[in-house]
């Protein structure tokens, strides 16, 4: 539980009153706001190419609870596959997890890749969801990938997706 109660602690310094104003975010600084845009498409990269990501789960029992999570969300996400029209099946993947466990474990990878210490770094990181992310979602992968979804040092690390 270390690991998620430093999360918090990152997380809650970048919001808190009297926070920064800038942070790093795919290996440049960015405004704190555009972090939390770039953590929450780095979420739902996660999510919808899992287990990608699964390696950078700091403990086997935080991955366990994400192979969960993602069980959980194909299988909603199953069932839109034969809906006329607009399918909507990356909704289950880009939504936000309501168990807090879940929540902390996916928090712990975002923001481990967000850490990159700079842009080659984090273009190496993001390159395995992106290249997934692709092959799985294209439309969520355009999605994530528009400006007004993510920064611009974002947009560099998962290059033209």
């Amino acid at each position: 539980m270390a690991v998620l109660v430093q999360v918090q602690r990152h997380l809650a310094g970048l919001l808190a009153a009297g926070g920064p104003e800038s942070t790093t975010s795919a290996g440049a600084p960015v405004p704190v706001a555009h972090y939390f845009a770039d953590l929450r498409a780095t979420v739902a990269m996660i999510f919808r190419t899992w287990p990608e990501a699964r390696p950078g789960a700091s403990t086997s029992f935080l991955a366990a609870v994400l192979d969960d999570e993602h069980a959980s969300r194909a299988a909603e996400a199953q069932p839109l596959l034969n809906t006329a029209g607009k399918k909507k099946t990356s909704k289950p993947y880009t939504a936000p997890p309501t168990d807090s466990l879940a929540t902390g474990a996916v928090l712990q990878i975002a923001t481990r890749l967000l850490r990159a210490s700079d842009p080659c770094e984090a273009r190496e990181s993001m390159t395995p969801l992106v290249q997934r992310l692709r092959d799985a979602d294209r439309a969520l992968s355009a999605y994530l990938c528009r400006v007004a979804w993510i920064s611009t040092p974002m947009r560099a690390a998962v290059g033209d997706c």
